[in-house]
């Protein structure tokens, strides 16, 4: 369990990102930081590195992208990894999906974010207790 500050910088954390740019800059900035980084351009991809990763202490995915949106993978991990924190970011803030997952503000991150507001929400999601995915309530169902 990490909950000290030289614990949590050695983090290894998959970013979740259809955009390659977006991608690498949200993975420059936590390299910088001293996170571990791991790249999925999507969530068929995210769940195939899981399988073959070892210790991934925080999934950080985009909401919106093809094939399978964060929700869906979301929803996918909590039933193989439900200790596996997972924090959402996204753009797109007049999607139905993202406002509900944005209502639980401790999971979203909006963007565009600053690094600072990457590192705050990074640790945020790292120290709390993790609690699993919230059913139903934030547009995360099994339906």
């Amino acid at each position: 369990m990490l909950h000290r500050d030289e614990d949590w910088r050695n983090a290894t954390i998959l970013v979740v990102e259809d955009s390659p740019a977006v991608r690498k800059m949200v993975c420059a900035m936590l390299t910088q930081t001293g996170y571990n980084c791991l790249e999925a351009c999507d969530g068929a991809e995210a769940l195939h590195l899981l399988e073959e990763a070892g210790d991934v202490q925080l999934v950080l995915t985009d909401v919106i992208m093809p094939n399978m949106n964060g929700a869906e993978l979301a929803r996918r991990l909590s039933q193989t990894r439900p200790e596996l924190r997972i924090l959402f970011m996204s753009g797109y803030v007049d999607d139905t999906i993202v406002r509900s997952i944005g209502r639980a503000s401790s999971l979203f991150l909006p963007k565009p974010f600053t690094a600072a507001a990457l590192m705050e929400k990074v640790r945020q999601s790292l120290d709390r207790p993790w609690m699993g995915i919230p059913e139903g309530r934030h547009g995360i169902s099994s339906a």
